[in-house]
């Protein structure tokens, strides 16, 4: 198998957020506000809020922060930041010291962020400071685990944490985020988007969510990959029987005019993201259309609900399968308590094309393949696990995460092979690593000299200085 190397690809970079025009200065107001939400607020989004152009912009950007972490946007009250104001007032009354508000302290953010703990545990007696020693005690619980079942946080009399404490807070602050798909994107006229405008609207595409419905037959397909930001995006594919559908044709081309909605249900049938675009799909020899979606997604269990209704003729399908998508930024901790990411890979994807686009291209989120549109590059990949002997696959991975030595530079291979069976390899592709994020594109490898029957396609990557093995695998079928 051959290997492209010239078309790596570095993180998901079509959902990475744009920009900022030059900001005005801070007035008492924003900087009240930001000191109100510190526990709370990423290190990113502090960076943004502090670029924005103007003050209508960071008022837009405050509605946008809470929405973010609301966990029920159907109610009118957002319960998250309800709960915030009552918790930060808890933290000042329970943990204040001297010159400090109980909330900033390490004590109040951990309050803050996981609740009173499990088990207290009094230290020797204080040398200076105003409180006792602790060990706080966290015990696993639903929607809340612990490497080990349990995490010990440490403080001093003065309420301060560990070293590597705030590192661990930071990703406990980005879990309270629920809704990854509303975020802080910057208009063409240099100005925030308006929350309302992030919002998802009543369509007939997303009525189909309300109310499904089946007039034509549907399918849909979902892979996982890593952003920029640590978060994990879905990007995915329906195939919709375009016979029924009101089709056009152009230079011999026909297509029909479909809108793609996707929708991820997190348990209790709460709509943790959402995606809807139109898009002109070309019908294939086969009859079908095939439509792309993206959403930004939490770890854990969800139903994914995506379809296609058509633009002019009103008929709409809906496919529905349950989804669990990986957490590809964990971290573990040494012995003295410092963290370290752990390696992880995307979800090996079978592509039929690759388009190469301008490094200065402007997006275009109508195209049938969008959700794949990665840096300078946008995957066609191959629907469904089904190959014919006339097919030729390209493989595409990437690596995240991978550790590097005291020079900066990494020591790792990725090894991709087929295996009959899942069992027996019969092709294999070496390729070396030596950067954190790595991937690459192999093939294309020709089906034509693969006997019918079903096959593995694996993807394992030795890292040598972190010494570990991480795994991707997709069993195929190849027919006559």
């Amino acid at each position: 198998m051959r290997t492209r190397l010239s078309v790596l690809i570095l993180l998901a970079a079509a959902l990475l957020r744009p920009g900022a025009a030059a900001a005005q200065k801070l007035d008492k107001d924003d900087k009240k506000w930001l000191d109100e939400i510190r526990p709370l607020m990423l290190s990113d989004e502090e960076s943004q809020y502090k670029k924005l152009k103007d003050k209508a912009d960071r008022l837009e950007f405050q509605k946008i922060f809470w929405a973010r972490r609301d966990p029920d946007l159907a109610t009118p009250q957002n319960e998250r930041q309800e709960q915030y104001a009552k918790d930060v007032a808890e933290a000042d009354r329970l943990y204040r010291i001297p010159g400090q508000a109980g909330s900033t302290t390490d004590c109040g953010r951990v309050f803050i962020l996981l609740g009173k703990a499990d088990e207290v545990q009094e230290q020797a007696s204080p040398t200076s400071g105003v409180r006792v020693p602790e060990v706080w005690i966290y015990k696993d619980k639903p929607g809340r685990t612990f490497q080990g079942g349990k995490a010990a946080i440490s403080f001093d009399a003065d309420c301060r944490g560990t070293t590597s404490l705030a590192s661990q807070l930071d990703r406990l602050a980005a879990a309270r985020i629920v809704h990854l798909n509303i975020d802080y994107r910057t208009g063409k006229d240099g100005h925030l988007v308006k929350l309302v405008d992030l919002l998802p609207k009543d369509t007939q595409a997303r009525a189909l969510f309300k109310a499904p419905r089946q007039e034509f037959p549907i399918a849909a397909q979902a892979w996982y990959l890593k952003v920029a930001d640590g978060s994990t995006a879905l990007v995915g594919l329906v195939r919709g029987d375009a016979g029924g559908l009101a089709a056009s044709e152009s230079g011999g081309v026909k297509t029909v005019s479909v809108s793609v909605a996707a929708s991820a249900a997190s348990e209790g049938d709460s709509e943790a993201g959402w995606s809807e675009q139109t898009m002109a799909a070309p019908v294939g020899p086969d009859g079908s259309f095939v439509g792309s979606f993206k959403l930004g997604l939490k770890p854990g269990k969800y139903t994914l609900r995506a379809g296609a209704v058509d633009v002019k003729g009103g008929k709409g399908s809906l496919a529905s399968l349950p989804i669990e998508v990986p957490d590809l930024n964990r971290v573990e901790a040494a012995a003295d308590g410092t963290t370290h990411p752990v390696p992880s890979a995307a979800s090996v994807i079978l592509v039929r094309d690759i388009d190469e686009l301008a490094a200065n291209a402007s997006a275009d989120p109508a195209h049938p393949y969008a959700a794949f549109s990665l840096g300078v590059a946008r995957l066609k990949p191959f629907f469904g696990t089904t190959f014919k002997k006339s097919d030729q696959l390209q493989i595409f991975f990437q690596v995240y995460d991978l550790n590097l030595d005291a020079a900066g530079k990494g020591d790792a291979v990725a090894t991709v092979s087929i295996l009959k069976d899942g069992r027996t390899p019969i092709a294999k592709a070496d390729n070396p690593l030596t950067t954190a994020v790595g991937g690459s594109v192999i093939g294309p490898v020709p089906l034509a000299a693969y006997e019918p029957g079903k096959y593995v396609v694996r993807l394992r990557v030795q890292d040598r200085v972190a010494k570990k093995d991480v795994s991707q695998e997709t069993a195929i079928e190849i027919v006559p």
